[in-house]
């Protein structure tokens, strides 16, 4: 067979093209942070010791957590964010986005087109190679690299919004305990009541009418402590349900409910932290960053080139190859609604962006005031308000011993002591709520100190025109 100059020409440009192909689409692909990269970012912002993540139908528990010895609002967030279901479920997304990145990387494969020698037909092949690919794949590995950023982000909020979770439904069914506590106390004391109007009606000091309110007084106090137990174990399975191991076990003794530390909390710190550091805002910055390039590429898209290599097998000088191109003439189609889909949906990312930072600012906020208020009523029902009706109350009860007092001011005596208790029970636990809100407001753990990318002068306008 004999070979043109063409045809050698043409056999090593093919051959170029052919090991440039090679080294292009043959690159490993790119290696991307996993779910366990967003497990361990949860785990500096939470301060959690251990997190481990369960398999697909079983229960993991860190190796610290013991929940026959009872359970800690730390030990159930690190086993809430190993087996929540929903949480794990999400978790699978960033797989998703891992694939968008790697698909993203990939080159389009060339194209073979060819004509079989039968009859008088000659054999023809045509080898087509896209070379738009390359002028737009920056811009499509930028995309899937800034989409992957903010699924990142945003399952890391969803943790956040976990731990929030678990840590509210912890601080109830700490109050449920402790209302039931509380209710066994009442109890105690109305049967003291009781006991001490039966001793006054046997001296002839009462009427049996006296004698009989209190009597139901003390029946009543009781029922109620039964209903409160009972309610333990509804708070209780509510926890089981959040930690994902409802299946496994259903009993589970959680803390006291122990009142916070003072604290002194500077609410402008909180809100540049939040603006800075918040995983909700850093994903809608993602997501603007992700909108713009959409732009650029939608801009690109209607080209389409290749180039090709032709050849025959018996061409005038025989076998011949030759080089070409072959592109489509932009005259009717330049992806115009493309790029206004693209740049709407640029304005939708920037307005989402200002809708998170308001929504932030706001639970920052509202989470600080519902705070200061819990503190403030705790403040005062520990230190004035319980120990006064605490004495009040002693006083009643010995002056109706001694018969000086009558059973209606022992009766309102108790009510007040035992409101006032409940009261200081219920601020207790909206103390630990507001807290756990506070935190998943700013993002992270209020014991952390995270770097703050603003100047103090830069937050303070920032705050002001987001207020």
């Amino acid at each position: 067979m004999r070979w043109s100059r063409n045809a050698t020409y043409g056999f090593l440009a093919f051959g170029e093209i052919w090991c440039f192909l090679l080294l292009s689409g043959c690159t490993s692909p790119l290696h991307w942070r996993d779910d366990g990269q967003v497990v361990g970012d949860l785990q500096s912002r939470t301060l959690c010791a251990d997190i481990v993540r369960s398999e697909p139908g079983e229960v993991a528990l860190p190796a610290d957590v013991d929940l026959d010895d009872g359970l800690s609002e730390d030990e159930a967030i690190s086993v809430a964010l190993a087996n929540n279901p929903s949480f794990q479920a999400a978790l699978a997304q960033l797989g998703m986005s891992g694939g968008d990145l790697v698909q993203a990387n990939l080159l389009t494969n060339p194209s073979l087109m060819s004509t079989f020698p039968v009859g008088v037909k000659q054999w023809e092949w045509t080898l087509y190679v896209p070379i738009e690919v390359f002028l737009l794949r920056p811009h499509r590995v930028a995309i899937a690299e800034f989409d992957y950023e903010k699924v990142s982000q945003q399952l890391t909020q969803s943790g956040l919004t976990l731990v929030r979770d678990i840590r509210v439904a912890y601080a109830d069914l700490a109050l449920a305990n402790e209302q039931w506590e509380l209710a066994k106390e009442a109890a105690r004391i109305r049967r003291e009541i009781s006991a001490l109007t039966d001793k006054r009606l046997e001296r002839g000091d009462i009427s049996e009418l006296e004698s009989i309110t209190a009597r139901v007084d003390s029946l009543h106090a009781q029922a109620n402590a039964a209903y409160l137990e009972q309610s333990i174990a509804v708070a209780r399975t509510r926890v089981l349900a959040i930690m994902g191991i409802l299946p496994v076990t259903t009993e589970c003794a959680c803390g006291p409910l122990e009142p916070l530390p003072k604290m002194e909390l500077d609410e402008q710190a909180l809100l540049a932290s939040a603006i800075t550091s918040r995983p909700d805002v850093q994903a809608a910055e993602w997501a603007v960053h992700s909108a713009a390039e959409r732009i650029t590429l939608a801009r690109w898209l209607f080209w389409r080139l290749d180039v090709l290599a032709d050849a025959n097998s018996r061409g005038v000088k025989g076998s011949e190859v030759g080089p070409g191109v072959r592109f489509d003439l932009p005259i009717f189609n330049r992806n115009q609604g493309g790029v206004i889909r693209a740049s709407a949906e640029l304005e939708q990312a920037l307005r989402n962006r200002d809708a998170v930072l308001n929504t932030v600012l706001q639970e920052v906020r509202t989470a600080m005031l519902q705070l200061r208020q819990s503190q403030d009523n705790i403040t005062a029902l520990q230190e004035q308000v319980v120990p006064a009706l605490d004495s009040a109350l002693a006083i009643a009860q010995k002056g109706f011993d001694d018969g000086g007092v009558s059973f209606l001011f022992v009766l309102q005596a108790t009510s007040q002591y035992l409101d006032a208790k409940a009261r200081l029970l219920e601020q207790l636990a909206a103390a630990r709520r507001a807290y756990a809100e506070l935190e998943r407001g700013v993002g992270h753990h209020l014991d952390l100190d995270f770097a703050v990318g603003l100047e103090a002068e830069e937050v303070s306008a920032h705050v002001g025109d987001r207020s």
